[in-house]
């Protein structure tokens, strides 16, 4: 009785314990900000999967039509079938674990798996979430594969019970599922079916397993309401995704991780390539033990590329440190059975690389971002997924989903939406238009702007502009320098879709930071006319030629060297650094991910901000954006990273001319206020667009410190600001201690023309409260910058130092 009560109270553990991997949702959405890529993505997926709209066909992305089974949100229709599947999937997982420590024998094996239990349930414990939802189909094919290597002279193989079997068989009907949750998942677990698959046929028996796996996938693919023909689909175009994905996110050829730590991280994936070797010198060179190699060097390279390029090291950590466990106790297994390994100089070096290997692996998650968690934070956590289980039992749905769209739908005014239409936004921010009476959201196929990093797709995302399913309307915005992945060319973002929202939309309005575009009924094309091809080299400053309508479209066509495909293919590549000129002699720098600069992107004038792209929708070029001069560098390459010539080829842009609206100065204040919130840096928090007075009235909120910069117009002869403290600086309980405004005029030589500032405390001064405003002249010509510095009062101290600027504008602009 004693016994059945322990096991009961250790399935109940796992369960609990098993919750702990998946996301949760409690997220809060204060301002524009907060709807990063990853909140963006996770609200689209409840929507996806209930509108059955079809991946590969209509929307590729990572992520496949099961989402929703690893992200914080699966929305009313699906959220049952999603806890049924988190609690089969952790209870699978865990009696997995408890059979492997019930077969252990031996001390030395004993000691291997139980460590390896402790740890790898650490790592999922603490987020590392992709050795867990690979363990199953990691587990089907190591044990399946090892089961039938011979372990002696006589050809006895490893014995396979039934309760094996059948968590053989229930972990190939969850990797289906699973596979269909993200792209590298549907990849690794292929893979290990595929092997199993080889094995079989070697065999001559009936591949069962691989049978059930693909069954799954069917199933699971069908179930969420997906045309058979389609998968293929999504299965290419995720490729083409993936492999793009480390030119795209990249932080650098040495950044995040520096050299030593990378080395020590390659060292480890090679050791556990050579321990797996020596695993297989071990068992004879059997073809099981050869395909258990092919495997290991499979997952280690896919666990590479996502952790290097993808700046996810931890997430490859936790998958690799599953691995050597399974490495180990197949080594231990072999060593217990084979008496004559024992003592081989094989055996040793086995047991050396896999102890030392994870020392490595020890090592880079020291020194990364692995958190480790206390028994008070774990304890703490499980309890939090006990309470939201029992929760979901009694009916209490735990998922946020509703209640977080319904949250952002605050940044996004409804009077300027009409009923009725499609809506698309971009670059990312879904969860404003996703459940919207009367507006129906239809995302293009890379439903996020950041995600359409290959050359197909950038394409793909534009031609879909050009079909009938294109969206009535559109929400556009320019994200902000502190917003933008890796400093990335504004201009890259979907950059062959800018043209055609230029001819075939309007701009009808501004809300909330975004253009507001609606569809034209008979769009005249845009036209382009080749101004120069060339060859250019790295280095080179290269001058643009004039374009007539002052717009110019660049394609650029960067390649690796021979041995730059080779390093790309083992590691990544460096960074690709575009510098531009501009004619008010500025140098911007942004990086250039060389598929997007091949599908071509705005060169000239330079759209850093959602203001200029409004300008451009207007058919105005102001001209201090135009661009005179480039050059490229790779700071991070070295000499032969790539080939030497660069293709070079330029376009004059001819927009159609069309009758513009002219928008309310409200409306042009907002823009004014969205160009200084993207031109701001070293701000201790983002700066936002915020509303007061039932919405009519906009106001730029920056934290102190922070600092903005404007470029002063050609015709510009002053400037006024409107600008104050909040009112809850000065009216709760923690008051401000004032701020200091100081704003520099900057000659177009770079020398200081004037300065003004001022002390803003309302607590000691009642005039400081309020509504606050200044206006500076100057001649026309003798400004080109204006840098707009907010600093924390006399003590120093930003606590409540909320700064808003509500109205800045240019004298002698029209």
């Amino acid at each position: 009785m004693f016994n059945y009560l322990a096991q009961l109270f250790l399935l109940v553990m796992i369960i609990v314990f098993g919750f702990s991997t998946f996301e949760a949702n409690s997220r809060l959405i204060n301002n524009l900000g907060d709807l990063s890529v990853d909140v963006a993505f996770q609200l689209a997926q409840p929507y996806l999967i209930e509108q059955h709209l079809q991946y590969g066909e209509q929307l590729v992305f990572t992520y496949g039509p099961w989402g929703i089974l690893l992200t914080a949100y699966s929305g009313s229709i699906y959220h049952w079938i999603v806890i049924f599947f988190r609690i089969a999937f952790a209870v699978a997982v865990f009696l997995a674990l408890r059979l492997s420590a019930e077969k252990a024998k031996g001390l030395a094996n004993k000691i291997i798996t139980w460590s390896g239990i402790v740890v790898i349930m650490l790592l999922w414990f603490t987020g590392q979430r992709e050795g867990y939802f690979l363990f199953p189909a990691l587990y089907v094919a190591y044990h399946h594969l090892a089961a039938d290597i011979r372990v002696n002279n006589n050809g006895r193989r490893f014995a396979v019970s039934r309760p094996t079997k059948l968590l053989w068989l229930a972990f190939c009907l969850l990797s289906g599922w699973v596979a269909l949750a993200k792209f590298n998942l549907f990849v690794v677990s292929s893979a290990a079916y595929l092997m199993v698959l080889v094995n079989d046929i070697k065999h001559k028996r009936g591949p069962i397993l691989p049978l059930a796996y693909v069954a799954a996938v069917l199933l699971a693919w069908l179930s969420a309401g997906q045309q058979l023909t389609n998968l293929p689909i999504w299965v290419s175009r995720c490729l083409d995704l993936s492999n793009g994905y480390a030119d795209a996110m990249a932080l650098g050829f040495l950044e995040p991780y520096s050299f030593g730590l990378v080395a020590v991280y390659y060292v480890a994936v090679l050791l556990i390539v050579l321990s797996t070797l020596t695993v297989a010198r071990t068992c004879r060179w059997q073809p099981e033990a050869g395909l258990i190699l092919l495997f290991t060097v499979f997952v280690c390279a896919v666990s590479v590329k996502h952790g290097m390029g993808g700046n996810q090291i931890e997430q490859s950590i936790g998958v690799l440190i599953t691995v050597m466990w399974f490495i180990g106790q197949l080594l231990q297994q072999q060593l217990t059975m084979n008496v004559k390994a024992i003592g081989s100089v094989w055996g040793k070096v086995d047991v050396i690389t896999l102890t030392t290997g994870f020392v490595c692996i020890a090592i880079v998650a020291v020194n990364t971002n692995v958190p480790i968690v206390s028994v008070a934070q774990a304890m703490a956590g499980m309890r939090d997924n006990f309470s939201r289980l029992v929760a979901d039992v009694r009916g209490i749905s735990t998922d946020k989903w509703q209640a977080t769209l319904a949250g952002t739908h605050q940044f996004l005014p409804r009077s300027s939406l009409p009923a009725g239409h499609t809506i698309d936004i971009y670059p990312h921010q879904t969860g404003l238009v996703i459940g919207r009476e009367n507006l129906i959201y239809t995302p293009r196929p890379a439903f996020l702007s950041l995600n359409a990093h290959t050359n197909n797709l950038a394409l793909l995302n534009a031609k879909h502009l050009e079909t009938k399913s294109a969206p009535d309307i559109i929400l556009f915005q320019v994200l902000a320098k502190d917003l933008s992945v890796n400093n990335r060319h504004p201009a890259l973002a979907d950059g062959p879709s800018w043209p055609l929202l230029m001819s075939l939309y309007d701009l009808n309005d501004v809300s909330s930071g975004f253009l507001v575009l609606s569809k034209r009924k008979d769009p005249p094309q845009y036209q382009h006319r080749l101004l120069q091809e060339r060859r250019i080299t790295w280095d080179e400053e290269v001058y643009l030629p004039v374009a007539q309508s002052s717009l110019i479209w660049a394609e650029i066509t960067i390649k690796r060297s021979f041995l730059g495909k080779i390093i790309h293919m083992l590691y990544k590549s460096p960074h690709v650094l575009i510098s531009s000129q501009t004619a008010d002699k500025t140098e911007h720098r942004y990086q250039l991910v060389p598929a997007l600069a091949e599908a071509g992107f705005f060169l000239s004038p330079l759209i850093e901000n959602t203001l200029a792209f409004a300008q451009i929708q207007q058919r105005e070029v102001p001209v201090g954006t135009i661009v005179q001069q480039i050059k490229l560098t790779s700071p991070g390459a070295f000499h032969g990273f790539w080939e030497q010539d660069i293709i070079l080829r330029l376009y004059e842009l001819n927009l159609p001319e069309v009758s513009q609206p002219d928008l309310p100065d409200q409306a042009r204040q907002l823009m004014a206020l969205q160009g200084l919130a993207g031109n701001t840096g070293a701000c201790l928090f983002p700066p936002h667009i915020q509303s007061q007075g039932n919405g009519k009235q906009a106001l730029l909120t920056m934290h102190a410190p922070c600092q903005s910069e404007l470029v002063v117009p050609p015709a510009g002869i002053g400037m006024t600001i409107k600008y104050g403290l909040q009112d809850d600086a000065y009216t709760e309980s923690s008051k401000t201690d004032g701020v200091r405004l100081e704003v520099l005029a900057i000659q177009p030589n770079g020398k200081e023309y004037n300065r003004w500032s001022r002390i803003l405390d309302p607590v000691k001064n009642l005039a400081d409260r309020g509504e606050q405003y200044f206006t500076i002249n100057w001649q026309q010509g003798s400004v080109g910058k204006v840098y707009i510095n907010v600093s924390a009062g006399n003590n120093n101290d930003p606590t409540y130092d909320h700064f808003y600027i509500q109205e800045i504008s240019f004298i002698g602009i029209p």
